[in-house]
C-alpha cells in the first residue's frame, strides 16, 4: 500500500532527525555542565560618577505583582540619584490601576506610564515607557520578578568594563518550582535555557540573547534599531536577532540569578510555551536572512544562535515522529505495513517496544531538562516528578508548542494571553 509506505518513510525520517538532534542535546548538556567557570561579576572599585543612570521598567497588565517587583527595586544598593523606576500600567481593571496609583503615591520615586489599552502588547508598553525613560540603560523586569538587593549593582559591572556592550542578561531562578507538576515542568524548561543553552552559547561565542526580563539594555541601541517590535510575542528574541545581525554583543551572567515564577496551572503553561514557540520561530523567520547575510557577525555566532533555537526544531521532529509513528503502528496492526510480511501480527508488546525505543532515541532534550534541574537544586525525588511531568503534562504541552510553531510558519496571527501569577495574590511587607 503506497500510502502506508509514505507514512512509514515520513516517520523514519522524522525519527532519524529527532535522534540526530537528541545527540546534539546530549553533547550540549555534557559540555555545558562540565564547564565550572564562575562568571558572576564582583563589584569593581568604580567611583559614583562612573555608574550609569538606570531606568527600571516594569511593564504590567492587570498584575498587582508589579508592586512586589517595584518594592524590591526600591531596595537596590545602587546610587539612588542614578535610578529611575517606571511602572508601565496597561491594566484594563481599574481596581488594580487604583492600587498601583496608591502605591506610587506612597513611593514618589516611582512614576507611572499609563495607556488606555495595551496596544502592541508588552513591546508597545516598553516603547511607551521609553518616552519617559531618562536612563542610559534600561533594566526590564516582568511583574513576577523579585531581584535581590545587589542585583542592579552586579548587572551593570559588564557595561562599566565594556561600554560597547548592547546589554546584559541575567539568569533566572524559579521560586515556585516545587508547587506542582506544572511548575516542575515549567522550571525544567527554564533551567535548560539558563543552565545549558545560554551558558554554552556565551562560553563559546561571548554572545547571548535577551530573555525578556532581568535584562539590562542600552537605551541608545533600542532607539537606533527602531525600538521594540510592537505586537511581537517575544520582543526580546526579535530585538536580540537585530542586534546580533548588526554586530552588537549581549553579555550573559549565568551566576547572577533573579527570582521569578513559572505558570502554576497546566493551561497557563501550555499558553506560555505556545506563545514562546510562536514568537521565537516568527522572529527567526523574520530576521534569518539578515543574520545569514550579515558580514558583521561571524559564523560561530550564527551557528550558536541557531543551536539556541534548535529546541523547536527538535519538538517539531518529535511531533512528526509521534503522529506518523502512531499511524505507522495502526497500519502495522492492520497488516498494511510494507516492511512486514502479511502474516506478521502487531501486538501490544510491539507497541511498548517501539514507544520505549523512540523515547530513548529522542531523549536528549529530556536529559538536558533533568540534568539542568538537578544542578539547580532538585533532589532525586523532584527529578522523578519532573520525569513524570514531562511524560504527562509535557506530552500535551508539545502539541501546544507545535501549534505555535505551525502558526508562525504559515503566517497565522496569535494573540497574547495573560497568565495567572501567584505574586498577584499577595504583597511583600512594606
Amino acid at each position: 500500500m503506497i500510502f502506508a509506505q509514505i507514512i512509514q518513510s515520513i516517520f523514519e525520517i522524522a525519527l532519524a532527525g529527532a535522534f540526530a538532534f537528541s545527540l546534539v542535546y546530549f553533547v550540549i548538556t555534557f559540555v555545558s555542565l562540565t564547564n565550572k567557570t564562575f562568571i558572576k561579576p564582583e563589584e569593581a572599585n568604580y567611583s559614583l560618577s562612573e555608574y550609569p543612570y538606570i531606568t527600571i521598567q516594569i511593564p504590567t497588565f492587570n498584575e498587582l505583582a508589579a508592586i512586589n517587583c517595584a518594592k524590591k527595586c526600591l531596595d537596590f544598593n545602587y546610587p539612588q540619584n542614578k535610578v529611575q523606576i517606571i511602572i508601565g500600567d496597561d491594566s484594563s481593571d481599574q481596581k488594580i490601576s487604583t492600587q498601583i496609583k496608591n502605591f506610587v503615591k506612597k513611593n514618589p520615586k516611582i512614576i507611572i506610564s499609563r495607556r488606555e489599552k495595551n496596544y502592541g502588547y508588552k513591546p508597545g508598553n516598553l516603547n511607551n515607557m521609553l518616552k519617559k525613560s531618562s536612563g542610559e540603560y534600561i533594566l526590564i523586569f516582568d511583574s513576577d520578578f523579585l531581584p535581590d538587593k545587589d542585583f542592579l549593582l552586579q548587572i551593570v559591572q559588564p557595561v562599566l568594563k565594556d561600554p560597547s556592550l548592547s546589554g546584559v542578561q541575567s539568569g533566572w531562578k524559579i521560586i515556585n518550582a516545587q508547587k506542582n507538576l506544572s511548575t516542575l515542568m515549567g522550571s525544567g524548561i527554564v533551567n535548560v535555557v539558563h543552565s545549558i543553552l545560554m551558558p554554552l552559547m556565551h562560553d563559546s561565542t561571548k554572545h547571548a540573547i535577551f530573555c525578556g526580563s532581568g535584562e539590562l539594555v542600552k537605551k541608545s541601541d533600542i532607539i537606533d534599531h527602531g525600538g521594540w517590535t510592537e505586537g511581537s510575542l517575544t520582543e526580546d528574541v526579535d530585538f536580540s536577532l537585530r542586534l546580533i545581525s548588526a554586530g552588537k554583543r549581549i553579555e550573559y551572567l549565568k551566576d547572577l540569578k533573579v527570582n521569578c515564577e513559572t505558570p502554576h496551572t497546566p493551561k497557563d503553561l501550555f499558553l506560555q510555551q505556545m506563545r514562546w514557540a510562536y514568537g521565537v520561530v516568527k522572529s527567526f523567520l523574520t530576521h534569518q536572512k539578515n543574520l545569514r547575510q550579515s558580514k558583521l557577525t561571524n559564523k560561530r555566532v550564527k551557528f550558536a544562535t541557531l543551536i539556541w533555537s534548535a529546541g523547536y526544531i527538535m519538538i517539531s521532529l518529535l511531533l512528526f515522529s509521534f503522529v506518523f509513528g502512531s499511524l505507522n503502528m495502526i497500519f502495522s496492526a492492520l497488516g498494511f505495513n510494507p516492511s512486514e510480511s502479511p502474516s506478521s501480527s502487531y501486538s501490544i508488546g510491539n507497541f511498548i517496544y517501539n514507544t520505549t525505543l523512540n523515547l530513548i532515541l529522542t531523549g536528549g532534550m529530556l536529559l538536558s531538562s533533568i540534568a539542568a534541574s538537578f544542578v539547580n537544586g532538585f533532589g532525586l525525588k523532584s527529578v522523578g516528578k519532573l520525569l513524570f511531568a514531562t511524560l504527562t503534562i509535557g506530552f500535551i504541552c508539545m502539541f501546544y508548542v507545535g501549534r505555535g510553531i505551525f502558526s508562525a510558519f504559515v503566517g497565522l496571527p496569535m494573540n497574547w494571553h495573560m497568565l495567572k501569577k501567584e505574586g498577584n495574590n499577595y504583597h511583600l511587607n512594606e
